[in-house]
């Protein structure tokens, strides 16, 4: 989803991937229409030996409040107004080189969007947006290669300057507060998402084995707006109560909703609820599943030992984490990138007579992988350390997580490799960091599912 400019939109039309090319020369001679912190016209393309100019431009936008650049309409020096329509050339060359320029020019390169508005169906000329959202990682600087050295532009009115030293040292200040806010934040929706489920459930048990509580969390570093009213409660339920966000299930999975503060409760049917989605005001957002916890073999050390499979949440995951960044992206406009959290809870009673810190009764499980083979005896694989309660993080885009492709196997694959890293595994096998399926890994039916999803999204599996 493109980045949101509400002043621009309201100036040009509409949402700047949804304007047309008449709508943008309709800005020519309009007084409302003349630069401003957001809002800069050129009319012609940057050429190499302005790549400096570029960079600058992109960078000013960044740092202050985001904005667009409009390459094809000439502006008059003194009144900032439109005043002639120039067509520049919309070859995937001329793009390639603008994201290369920003890119190579820009520390750390900020987001941009280019979108184009041919002058005539089938051409290859027309206006160029190049949409700029404000950035959470400014301070952004531009490499000035004669002087070897950083600057920080940023916009002051229709012009471009240049943040001072002290301007800097509080950019970026701002930087790492808003980092730790984020780390915060994501703590607070896991926890949530935690609470909700176990308070409709007093004591999570499963078929009278043992259970795990997964948590998968998301917070845009770019916050996003939803009201929470009546009539959004009414669209986001008959939108999710027909949505089926498991990969590779044609079936629903929430079946009922309710209103909590600043978002909304989705729920399935079981009593208790055995999943439950968060989705915030904001853009952030938790599932929280309660798993079934397999008995494992008893030894003397550990004589009721349990285990989570693997395969169920890999899966569980990867769920989540699209669904999340689609309500988060479409719903909300919450854009760039996003921190992700899964966390892995014990909730199977301990046998021991001691109460563990806290008053709690809660057994360390293993993770645990059945890999079952036609015509061989079923092998079970079991994690070498076992834990009570395990945390990963990550980063991701939030686009890839929507789009649900390659992009979201990657964002799970690093997201759960760092979780199964505190039960001494490496890595979740049944995926990888190159954003493949390894349908080897996975035990029958998931393999079949996953893989038939994997077709559909257009994922490799080798």
């Amino acid at each position: 989803m493109p980045a949101r400019f509400h002043r621009i939109e309201a100036l040009f039309g509409g949402p700047l991937d949804q304007i047309t090319y008449a709508q943008l020369a309709a800005l020519v001679g309009n007084a409302d229409a003349c630069e401003d912190e957001d809002l800069d016209y050129k009319a012609t393309h940057y050429e190499k030996e302005k790549k400096a100019e570029l960079a600058k431009d992109v960078a000013a936008l960044a740092n202050t409040i985001g904005g667009v650049l409009v390459l094809g309409l000439a502006d008059d020096r003194k009144s900032r107004i439109p005043t002639a329509e120039v067509p520049v050339e919309l070859t995937d060359a001329r793009l390639r080189q603008i994201r290369a320029t920003v890119a190579s020019n820009v520390r750390p390169a900020p987001r941009i969007e280019l979108i184009a508005k041919e002058d005539a169906p089938g051409s290859n000329q027309g206006i160029l947006l190049i949409a700029v959202p404000r950035s959470l990682d400014a301070p952004h600087a531009v490499i000035e290669h004669n002087h070897h050295r950083l600057a920080y532009p940023r916009r002051d009115g229709d012009t471009t300057g240049w943040l001072t030293e002290t301007e800097v040292a509080t950019a970026y200040r701002r930087r790492f507060q808003q980092l730790t806010e984020r780390g915060d934040r994501i703590v607070h929706v896991d926890q949530d998402a935690e609470d909700t489920a176990d308070h409709l459930s007093e004591d999570i048990h499963v078929h009278g084995q043992g259970a795990a509580l997964l948590t998968v969390a998301l917070v845009p570093d770019i916050p996003g707006n939803m009201a929470i009213d009546n009539h959004t409660v009414r669209h986001v339920t008959e939108q999710e109560l027909r949505t089926v966000p498991l990969l590779g299930r044609t079936g629903e999975t929430f079946t009922q909703t309710r209103v909590g503060p600043r978002r909304i409760i989705l729920l399935d049917q079981e009593q208790p609820a055995s999943y439950v989605a968060e989705l915030h005001s904001d853009g952030s957002g938790a599932w929280a599943v309660t798993l079934s916890a397999w008995p494992l073999e008893t030894n003397e050390t550990n004589p009721w030992p349990h285990g989570a499979d693997t395969d169920e949440i890999v899966t569980l995951v990867m769920s989540a984490l699209r669904h999340l960044a689609r309500h988060a992206a479409t719903r909300t406009g919450a854009s760039g990138t996003t921190a992700i959290r899964a966390r892995l809870v014990s909730r199977t009673r301990s046998h021991s007579p001691i109460a563990l810190p806290g008053g709690h009764r809660w057994q360390a499980i293993h993770l645990a992988h059945e890999r079952k083979v036609p015509g061989q005896p079923t092998a079970l694989r079991v994690s070498t350390t076992a834990n009570r309660t395990a945390t990963g993080h990550a980063h991701a885009l939030l686009d890839d997580l929507a789009d649900g492709g390659t992009g979201l196997v990657q964002a799970a694959s690093l997201l759960v490799g760092d979780l199964f890293q505190h039960y001494g595994l490496a890595e979740a096998p049944q995926i990888t960091r190159d954003g493949t399926i390894n349908p080897s890994a996975w035990a029958e039916p998931e393999r079949i599912r996953i893989t038939t999803w994997a077709q559909q999204a257009g994922v490799t599996a080798s």
